[in-house]
């Protein structure tokens, strides 16, 4: 379990230190650190489970929806951490010039003068 001082930690470094202290996100607060742009996508990936899922908080106007910021700050840490796993097999692995490249007959191939090569399906001027 983690301590009050490591969620904090964790928020400070994840969504920054004006979020530290606060317990939940809005949506709009989640929009703002660019964790998301459309309710729509936000609602499939937490159906998903590709992300936190939010909390019913009622109020006057209706419910509130609200995410943990903990929860949401861990999320990030974790995505973070996959990112950096990955990036690390790959700089780990063979190296560019060892990669298979595009064959030297596909005029499509990257770099390739477009004007100079010849196109490999039928035209109508051929």
């Amino acid at each position: 379990m983690q301590t009050s001082s490591d969620s904090d930690a964790l928020i400070e470094r994840y969504l920054g230190s004006r979020y530290l202290g606060r317990r939940y996100l809005r949506y709009a607060e989640l929009e703002a650190l660019g964790i998301c742009d459309n309710r729509d996508s936000l609602n499939a990936w937490m159906r998903a489970g590709g992300f936190p899922g939010s909390i019913k908080i009622p109020s006057r106007y209706g419910k509130t929806l609200v995410w943990d910021a903990v929860e949401v700050a861990q999320h990030i840490a974790k995505r973070c951490a996959e990112r950096d796993h990955a990036f690390h097999e790959i700089s780990e692995g063979d190296s560019f010039r060892d990669r298979p490249h595009d064959s030297d007959d596909n005029p499509l191939a990257a770099g390739r003068n477009k004007d100079s090569a010849t196109c490999p399906y039928p035209t109508d001027e051929t």
